[in-house]
């Protein structure tokens, strides 16, 4: 019985985070028509009371709540996520203000939630240092809080090996969670009940209610037919030549109003293959809520569709946006007319910013979106859409080195994926070939006090990472004579490299990492400028051994080495260099 006690008494001094006693404020975001977004900061403390949510929710009308806050006592993040659940709220976490360890507990209550991937994190739980657990006790308490967190995270419709994962992290570091991994977890997530709203939108849409009876796929309309077709013409005519041609066959009848002229199929496919000619790179996209179908014998539909081309010579592209209108005969599935006419061409640009800008509505409506509701889902659909035509046309979604808060699209590099000429000429397929980090001295070696990073100002990019970028610092450089190399892991065989100046305080990131380069392993020294970085290149299934020259802070290829097949990836760099 005395034991008992001892595990509940205990149960108050369990943290996920180290010593966080402070306690949580809230604070009111107001939304420009919408309802205001409450956001709960700092480390959750024994003493907090979810009350004042309560309370809070009452007077302001907030649906939605977010965090900022590394952890805390495990207890009190429970209460905070049963009273989210209560209030029937939802949660979203945002990369720059994440929530981390207990965290993650009060942010499963919401009744849908949404998180960008890298902004949860978990780890082993930990006790607070004047605990003073005897050995027998800390096994009690272990036990009784791991179980306590198991049922709650059954009761939030989490899977609870999440449990597992966490328990596989020690206390002192962080495991910041994928999308896929939130989404296999089911962290990300809508459960039942009402959906409340995400930030940016300004109303409710209701989830419908729960059926016990599976319903039949109704038979789509003659009018989500014609819609279908229009969604694949101009998917179609986004693709390469050869599959657009073929499609271009199938898709009109023998005699076409082409243009307000009859005209044959052959002199119709004959236009289209010119155009194809000039411009074989395309992407167009109608824009969303544009169309109009109105069905009877035949269906027209009208609309309006952005537009990316570019010739194949003479870097020339066209942008713009036009207005189409085609008749679909439904019996046989093909275009009978077909006009339109440009509403607008934009001069001296040469990116596809009308697709891009529609790329980005629906990347909001997406993770801004009601959980499993028809309108997100769709948003989702479309902006995967509209990226792979953007792909297809040449341009990319972030570069190396870059995470979710700093990704953008951009003109993909020219010969992606191939050695840069210099990096070419160190190339080598032998061992005899790998630079001597003798040959990069350090030139200068930092003795002095470190200077921490500016995560509220200048380096607030980094903020999410703060914790783990300021212990790495605080051990003092490691690299080039000034510098910590910080790895941080974002996955199963997934991390990224900060390096941070010891000097200035300022944290800069490592051109490799991510998921584009899996089974990261590094080799550096103090001494030198060199750093060597072993990745797996997962399309060509190679284990690559990259050499970089980190001179007056600018990383320089120096040497790139196929080491072999994807298991030679499994090995560190040292052991394959012996």
């Amino acid at each position: 019985m005395r034991s008992h006690r001892l595990v509940l008494g205990f149960l108050a001094s369990v943290s996920c985070a180290n010593a966080a006693y402070a306690d949580v404020t809230l604070q009111r975001i107001e939304i420009e028509n919408g309802s205001p977004v409450i956001l709960v900061k700092g480390e959750f403390g024994p003493s907090d009371s979810p009350e004042i949510l309560s309370r809070e929710v009452a007077a302001s009308g907030a649906r939605v709540v977010t965090f900022d806050s590394n952890g805390g006592n495990v207890v009190s993040a429970i209460a905070y996520g049963r009273m989210i659940r209560s209030l029937g709220l939802s949660t979203f976490q945002l990369r720059s203000t994440q929530c981390a360890s207990a965290c993650m507990l009060a942010f499963a209550g919401g009744v849908t939630r949404q998180a960008e991937p890298g902004a949860i994190g978990v780890h082993q739980s930990s006790f607070s240092p004047d605990s003073n657990l005897d050995g027998h006790e800390a096994v009690a308490a272990v036990q009784a809080i791991t179980a306590q967190i198991m049922t709650y995270l059954i009761e939030m419709d989490i899977d609870p090996k999440l449990l597992q994962l966490s328990l596989s992290v020690p206390s002192d570091d962080m495991r910041y969670l994928t999308a896929s991994e939130m989404q296999a977890f089911r962290v990300t997530s809508s459960n039942s009940g009402s959906a409340a709203d995400a930030p940016a939108k300004t109303e409710t849409t209701p989830l419908p209610a729960p059926s016990s009876t599976p319903k039949a796929a109704a038979e789509p309309t003659t009018e989500q037919k014609a819609l279908t077709f229009l969604s694949a013409y101009h998917d179609a005519w986004s693709r390469g030549n050869a599959d657009a041609l073929a499609f271009m066959e199938k898709a009109y009848a023998e005699s076409v109003g082409f243009y307000g002229k009859p005209t044959q199929k052959a002199a119709v496919i004959d236009e289209k293959r010119k155009f194809a000619t000039r411009w074989p790179v395309r992407a167009y996209s109608v824009k969303p809520g544009s169309a109009r179908v109105v069905c009877g014998t035949t269906c027209r539909v009208d609309g309006v569709v952005d537009w990316y081309a570019k010739r194949d010579v003479g870097d020339r592209t066209s942008s713009g946006t036009a207005e189409f209108s085609l008749v679909w005969d439904q019996k046989t599935g093909t275009i009978i007319s077909e006009s339109g006419k440009v509403i607008a061409v934009d001069k001296g640009v040469s990116s596809p910013v009308r697709l891009i800008t529609q790329w980005r509505e629906q990347n909001g409506a997406c993770r801004g979106g009601s959980g499993d509701s028809d309108e997100t889902l769709a948003a989702c659909d479309l902006r995967e859409a509209i990226g792979s035509k953007l792909q297809a046309a040449g341009w990319c979604y972030g570069r190396e080195g870059e995470y979710g808060y700093q990704m953008d699209w951009h003109a993909c590099d020219v010969g992606k994926g191939k050695v840069d000429a210099p990096v070419a000429a160190a190339t080598a397929s032998t061992m005899s070939a790998r630079p001597d980090p003798a040959d990069f001295p350090t030139r200068t070696m930092f003795s002095g006090k470190t200077s921490l990073p500016d995560f509220r100002g200048r380096d607030r990019d980094f903020n999410t990472f703060r914790t783990r970028i300021r212990d790495g610092m605080r051990e003092g450089p490691n690299f080039a004579g000034r510098y910590s190399v910080i790895q941080i892991g974002c996955g199963a065989g997934c991390s990224f490299v900060i390096v941070a100046d010891n000097k200035t305080g300022r944290p800069a990131n490592f051109p490799r990492g991510g998921e584009d380069n899996m089974y990261l392993d590094l080799s550096y020294g103090l001494n030198s400028r060199l750093l060597a970085a072993q990745w797996l290149d997962y399309d060509q299934s190679r284990c690559i051994l990259e050499y970089f020259d980190f001179d007056h802070g600018e990383w320089k290829a120096v040497a790139k080495i196929d080491l072999g097949p994807t298991d030679v990836c499994y090995r560190t760099i040292r052991e394959n260099l012996r």
